[in-house]
């Protein structure tokens, strides 16, 4: 019997060879009907994608509370702790809303029934179903087709990019994460995309044409032209998004473009302060006047974080500190940061994939570089005015880091 633990709350979770036989959305729809399938009660827009998923969502939350619409939103990994990836109008769940899900499960005789991510998108559909919500935003895990969150029945799909990450469980092409991205739409639904290569673009259009569904992308049916957004007869302009980076107008428009075709009306005004205003935590987030915090962790994100830090900070020296999971193109992600470096700490963190910093300091060919065995050693609270503080390499490392340096 394992104690399977979410901060305060403990369930007995007996997760046998037996259960793990069937499939993961066959085990979770199981454990919703038990529970009156509370995952139908609202209107939903669901975002997968390789990056810019939570940036997505960042925006569409920010429009949605600017127009005064109720919504929740399902996100991963936490920040903080499990209460962050549960909101209901930007605020995290409580305890007590999470303990009386809880409840229902044990009432329902959920127990041994779930994984732990499928535990929790049980949990957020719950608390959902409590609130009157006019729409809920909702982050696939993983991949989309095959995630827990696909157990809804009817969603509005968006991707905002697909590239190469997770190839341990997505496949290591284009062509097979695509797949799975594309899994997200519905027989007969919508489905909203950036910019994504050509190889993920057939298969899109194949699994669109299979559900006779309606494709919408970004640079033919809507567009960004400067700071000016248009799409049939909606036109919003002078749209500044404090979020770093262009991928960002991407996804600010992807998020305008998902309301809009969710039937809700935008307010010019509106739209422009909610741009304005939409962060999240971990990519390129401002910790400080002097230090930077961006998640980037595959090669997709990556690029970005180096086009970015160009763009902002051409002639700053650039001091960056990072952590990396083992099963990331660390090579890769070292190269491109090489070229923008002015020197390098690497850190062990507390994650069962971290990889340990003596790896990417080896693999490092910066002259300047450092290893710091001990988290705790690492001040973000005292400025070094001489360089720009960038922490990267996982959304787990910035977690730590700022538990510590709270």
């Amino acid at each position: 019997m394992e104690i399977k633990k979410f901060n305060n709350y403990k369930i007995k979770w007996d997760i046998t060879s037996e259960t793990m036989i069937k499939p993961g959305l066959e085990r979770i729809q199981e454990a919703l009907n038990k529970l009156g399938n509370p995952q139908e009660k609202h209107k939903i827009i669901h975002v997968a994608g390789t990056n810019g998923k939570g940036s997505t969502i960042a925006f569409m939350r920010a429009i949605s509370k600017e127009h005064n619409l109720a919504y929740g939103s399902f996100t991963s990994p936490c920040l903080i702790d499990v209460h962050d990836q549960i909101q209901i109008n930007g605020n995290n769940v409580t305890e007590d809303q999470m303990d009386k899900s809880f409840q229902k499960l044990r009432l329902a005789g959920i127990s041994g029934m779930l994984t732990d991510f499928e535990l929790l998108t049980v949990v957020a559909f719950l608390i959902f179903e409590e609130h009157d919500l006019d729409i809920v935003f909702l982050e696939s895990g993983m991949g989309g087709r095959l995630d827990s969150t696909n157990v809804i029945q009817h969603s509005l799909a968006v991707i905002p990019s697909i590239s190469i990450d997770h190839t341990n469980f997505l496949g290591d092409t284009i062509e097979k994460i695509s797949w799975h991205k594309a899994g997200i739409l519905k027989e007969h639904g919508k489905l909203i995309i950036g910019e994504i290569p050509q190889s993920a673009k057939e298969v899109v259009d194949k699994e669109v044409k299979e559900k006779q569904a309606e494709l919408i992308e970004i640079n033919k049916d809507f567009k960004m032209i400067g700071k000016s957004y248009t799409y049939h007869n909606h036109q919003f302009s002078d749209l500044m998004p404090q979020m770093l980076g262009s991928h960002q107008l991407s996804n600010m428009a992807l998020a305008i473009t998902a309301l809009i075709e969710s039937e809700y009306t935008l307010d010019e005004e509106k739209v422009q302060r909610a741009v304005s205003m939409a962060a999240l935590p971990g990519r390129m987030e401002k910790w400080s006047e002097r230090t930077y915090m961006d998640g980037a962790h595959n090669k997709a994100s990556i690029d970005a974080l180096v086009e970015t830090i160009k763009q902002y900070f051409p002639n700053e020296r650039i001091h960056f500190i990072i952590g990396i999971l083992k099963d990331k193109d660390y090579m890769y992600i070292l190269k491109r940061l090489e070229e923008i470096a002015a020197s390098f700490e690497f850190v062990d963190f507390k994650h069962e994939r971290a990889l340990d910093a003596n790896i990417l300091f080896k693999h490092c060919t910066h002259s300047e570089k450092r290893i710091t065995k001990d988290i705790n050693n690492i001040d973000l609270i005292s400025e070094n005015e001489e360089v720009v503080t960038i922490v990267t390499g996982s959304l787990y490392l910035i977690t730590e880091l700022k538990g510590i340096n709270r």
